[in-house]
């Protein structure tokens, strides 16, 4: 069974701009990071239910390679990415985004 994984738009402005920091600091390593964080995506797409819940009913996945969590709701068949953070951001910042 394939879950349906919709990217909320304040997801997307994390990942674009996580992007372009990773790009500025070696030409390529923008696109790994994009890369890694689509990897997370379709794995969430097939398998959402290995990570397990932390807040409320959301969940995190870790993204290999690179210090950043994919943090992210299940509702029957569909996956809802909230947020994509640094590992490091203090975690009540994470949590008000994750209404």
């Amino acid at each position: 069974m394939s879950f349906k994984v919709q990217v909320r738009r304040a997801a997307e402005v994390d990942i674009a701009e996580a992007q372009l920091w990773y790009e500025a600091q070696r030409s390529g390593l923008g696109a790994e990071f994009h890369s890694e964080v689509s990897r997370v995506i379709h794995r969430l797409a097939e398998t959402p239910l290995i990570y397990q819940v932390v807040h409320r009913d959301v969940r995190r996945a870790v993204v290999h390679r690179f210090p950043y969590l994919v943090w992210y709701r299940v509702r029957g068949e569909h996956v809802t990415v909230l947020a994509c953070t640094y590992a490091g951001q203090d975690p009540s910042k994470v949590m008000s985004r994750l209404r």
